[in-house]
């Protein structure tokens, strides 16, 4: 762990710290539960646009203020912390705000609605005196911390190759990416950033190939491979057309590190994650919880930097989160520079809409929270 002082050095007394949650959605509902859990915070304000869920958010936590207008937590002085759970194209401003408050953040990904705004906010925030971070949730598992110890310590020699592969049956298309892009943006990013963490490396080169499922405008099936600076070979697959009408649903998430000495790999089922260790030294099946988002986590983190005013690399940053969004559209525009097949109808994607507008249990479904 790399332990950073900021540029203006702070600390916040821990008694709690005052958070303002802006949007009460799925990933914002995450939030609300982990603060809950901490005796280190205290949510003060949520904003919430649909004033219809007022009543029900209230429920949740009625130690919170709820409001419709995200300047009441901006202009909030006692309000430390923003959360911002809201869609992509709301955040470049909130972001603006925020540093003009003299507020710390903690953004969804990714931060900004294009390249260009993503790569505005993170000036924005590098020249500020706040500690921000992202939610690339991933960094914060121990299975991937487990995969790095191995990489960084020499158990499988000299680092190779990376593969990644996550393929469920999750969000299809039209039911909520377009605000964060296609599949392999919205949920790929994750693992181009994964895949550059356990590099620690640079991307350098890269092909994609894409296939556009159920005649929708938008790839829904990607896969790229190439070069990071360090010769490190990559090859990372995501996917949401995964068996969507499979009669029992199923998928398919891996992370294969291969060295010139030996392998780790992890596999899980959004339960439990396996971690295999076959090196040099060490034969070994590490079996523990999967973790689900692991905002529980980002937030401890977030505190302990907060109170000593220093600032700690398993935090992602603005600037990781903008080199991985930015990498994985440039793969996105890629694979249309290459035969891309159309296969399913439009008749079949009616089907998957229906089936999961009824589901009771399933991957990725947004009227209620699964554990998937």
């Amino acid at each position: 762990m790399s332990l950073i002082a900021y540029r203006e050095p702070y600390s916040i007394p821990m008694n709690p710290v005052n958070v303002g949650i802006i949007g009460l959605g799925r990933m914002g509902g995450f939030y609300l539960n982990e603060f809950q859990k901490s005796d280190r915070w205290a949510v003060k304000t949520i904003c919430e646009l649909c004033e219809a869920r007022h009543e029900s958010i209230a429920a949740r936590a009625p130690e919170a203020r709820i409001v419709t207008d995200e300047d009441e937590i901006f202009n909030d002085p006692e309000i430390q912390v923003v959360v911002l759970a809201a869609l992509a194209d709301t955040r470049l401003r909130q972001i603006e705000k925020a540093v003009a408050a003299g507020k710390h953040i903690i953004a969804e990904k990714p931060i900004a609605d294009t390249p260009e705004n993503e790569w505005k906010a993170v000036e924005l925030v590098e020249s500020a005196p706040i500690l921000s971070a992202v939610n690339l949730y991933i960094r914060n598992s121990w299975y991937l911390n487990e995969l790095n110890e191995c990489i960084t310590s020499g158990e499988i020699g000299e680092l190779a190759i990376v593969r990644i592969c996550h393929m469920t049956p999750g969000l299809s298309p039209g039911e909520g990416h377009e605000a964060e892009g296609p599949a392999f943006h919205d949920c790929g990013m994750h693992y181009v950033d994964v895949a550059r963490w356990l590099a620690h490396s640079e991307y350098k080169t890269m092909r994609a190939q894409a296939v556009r499922m159920w005649e929708y405008k938008d790839p829904w099936w990607l896969q790229c491979q190439g070069t990071f600076e360090n010769g490190v070979v990559f090859d990372i697959t995501q996917s949401h057309a995964y068996g969507q009408l499979s009669d029992k649903q199923t998928h398919n998430s891996y992370m294969d590190i291969l060295g010139s000495k030996g392998i780790v790999r992890m596999t899980h089922d959004f339960k439990t994650a396996v971690v295999e260790v076959h090196g040099v030294t060490r034969t070994e099946r590490i079996e523990r919880p999967y973790g689900g988002k692991n905002i529980g986590t980002l937030i401890d983190i977030f505190a302990d930097c907060l109170e000593k005013g220093t600032k700690d690399n398993r935090l992602p940053s603005f600037r990781d989160s903008a080199v991985a969004s930015e990498f994985a559209w440039e793969c996105l525009k890629d694979a249309w520079n290459h035969d891309m097949p159309v296969k399913g109808t439009s008749e079949e994607l009616e089907q998957i809409h229906h089936r999961r507008r009824t589901m009771k249990d399933g991957y990725g479904l947004l009227h209620k929270q699964t554990t998937r």
